[in-house]
């Protein structure tokens, strides 16, 4: 065999385990029980799928432009993919999405009670302060300057 057909072997072998664990990543998000599992879904396969089938597509490519390319969407797929399981998990966490799952370490329950109060303190000083009077149409001046107008 040359190296061509190495590397095509090479490349077809990548994309196709990349896909399969894309394909893993969406039928975990479909068939896991519980939030705490689809997040494993939601980043781990998916992130790894994503990266096979791009070192595949790099390894097809003789411009080094493009392998220059690829590398930017891999690291920024790695960067933000954590930062969406994060988010992800905190929604889940305040709308109560985890309630069948057992919790043995719960490490944000001070900071979501804490931030439960400041959300009620604030709701409070809204009912207690007054609302300011809004100007009804009778009371402008309709010969007054538009401070709008240039």
């Amino acid at each position: 065999m040359t190296v061509a057909e190495w590397l095509d072997l090479a490349t077809a072998v990548l994309i196709l385990l990349g896909a399969l664990l894309s394909l893993s990543a969406g039928i975990g998000l479909l068939r896991f029980p519980d939030m705490i599992a689809r997040l494993h879904a939601q980043s781990k396969p998916q992130a790894a799928g994503l990266m096979f089938i791009l070192i595949g597509l790099a390894l097809q490519q003789t411009n080094w432009q493009v392998v220059l390319f690829i590398f930017p969407v891999l690291l920024f797929q790695f960067l933000t993919t954590p930062a969406a399981g994060i988010v992800l998990a905190r929604g889940g966490y305040r709308s109560k999405h985890y309630e069948n799952v057992p919790l043995f370490v719960d490490d944000l329950e001070s900071e979501v009670a804490r931030a439960q109060r400041a959300e009620d303190a604030a709701a409070r000083r809204e009912r207690l302060l007054p609302a300011e009077p809004v100007a009804e149409d009778s009371d402008l001046d309709p010969k007054a300057p538009n401070p709008l107008s240039l």
